[in-house]
């Protein structure tokens, strides 16, 4: 079968591109198109997130798809999972874990899910249900999947949930640095504050005039140790307890004052959207955490926020890592496998416990 010339004057030309990139590419999409008519045509996809298209890897992803479930929170989709041991062990994102959380399992089921383990600095929580008979993911290592080579996030059903290619291959990030704005992503609220993190916990360095932390008499170098009744020992920490709150909404805040604890009560303003924020929210919304991952995979697949936890396959099907946050307007981090790996056994043996 051949791309005729109508199906490249139809609006294709992206596509063709896009499949140029991996050299199997075209022998999976074509294979999925024998005896349909081709590309071109009125039925004929827009683009590498138009449902037509993704239903082309399905294939890619089927094996994948058997361990991957849907997380929720207090009913609403939050993540998706991956099965790491048949006795129900599952691997997500941390960060969106809140209230009750269940597993949908792919009957409709909804079972009960307790946090065992966790690793904040890549995000990753191990989930505990009590039944078996799940199928275990198989890992690759991400060498797999080199620049300019396709991936496709697997999701629950019998299509991808995103695919891209690879921007930049598996990578050590540096560490996130101090000394900037922090706030939460999206219609929440801000402080108002300049933030670095220290060893006692995230001090402010800096007041904005007329904000809620100005209004609430918070001073540079105050330390933020609590947020209502949430406590937090980090900035990303402070940005989730933010992340609660609504415009005109007040919170006791305690700080660290020299060596006294003082208890203020400040009114929260609404977040104004950054210049910066508005271009990368235009490819799609970002995740709640999105920075700080010691080691990632970087591709730029449009995956949804309550996407990530999700497996990343290379056109093989091969696992090379999980999905962890939509980063950008073009990019989306993966945990790379080989560094899941090593982690798998302390997180389901509770060494890597969450506190009480």
């Amino acid at each position: 079968m051949k791309l005729g010339t109508r199906s490249l004057l139809g609006g294709l030309l992206v596509i063709a591109a896009l499949l140029a990139l991996e050299s199997r590419a075209p022998q999976v999409a074509l294979a999925k198109q024998k005896g349909k008519g081709g590309f071109g045509g009125a039925g004929a996809p827009s683009s590498k997130s138009d449902p037509k298209y993704l239903a082309l890897f399905g294939d890619v992803v089927t094996k994948a798809a058997k361990s991957t479930y849907r997380i929720q929170c207090d009913g609403k989709d939050a993540a998706l999972g991956v099965v790491v041991d048949k006795d129900g062990f599952i691997l997500t994102k941390f960060s969106d874990l809140t209230g009750k959380i269940t597993v949908k399992t792919h009957d409709g089921l909804q079972l009960h899910a307790k946090i065992v383990g966790k690793h904040e600095a890549h995000d990753l929580a191990m989930l505990k249900v009590e039944a078996s008979g799940f199928v275990a993911i198989e890992w690759s290592d991400s060498t797999t999947a080199h620049v300019g080579h396709f991936v496709v996030s697997a999701g629950t059903g019998q299509s991808p949930v995103a695919l891209g290619v690879v921007s930049v291959a598996t990578r050590n990030m540096p560490p996130t640095k101090g000394g900037f704005p922090k706030g939460p992503v999206g219609p929440s609220v801000t402080l108002g504050v300049i933030l670095v993190d220290t060893a006692k916990g995230t001090m402010i360095t800096d007041v904005t005039p007329n904000s809620a932390a100005s209004r609430a008499t918070l001073k540079s170098n105050d330390i933020i140790l609590s947020v209502g009744e949430q406590a937090v020992k980090d900035s990303d920490e402070l940005v989730k307890a933010l992340g609660k709150f609504k415009a005109g909404d007040t919170a006791v805040l305690k700080v660290l004052r020299g060596e006294e604890e003082v208890e203020l009560k400040a009114t929260f303003n609404k977040q104004p959207a950054a210049r910066a924020d508005v271009q990368n929210n235009m490819g799609s919304r970002l995740s709640n955490k999105r920075t700080g991952f010691p080691t990632v995979l970087q591709h730029d697949s449009v995956v949804l926020p309550e996407d990530c936890g999700g497996p990343l396959v290379d056109l093989e099907g091969r696992v090379v890592g999980i999905n962890i946050a939509r980063a950008g307007r073009v990019e989306s981090y993966a945990v790379p496998a080989e560094t899941i790996r090593p982690l798998l056994a302390d997180l389901m043996l509770g060494k890597l416990a969450p506190k009480q």
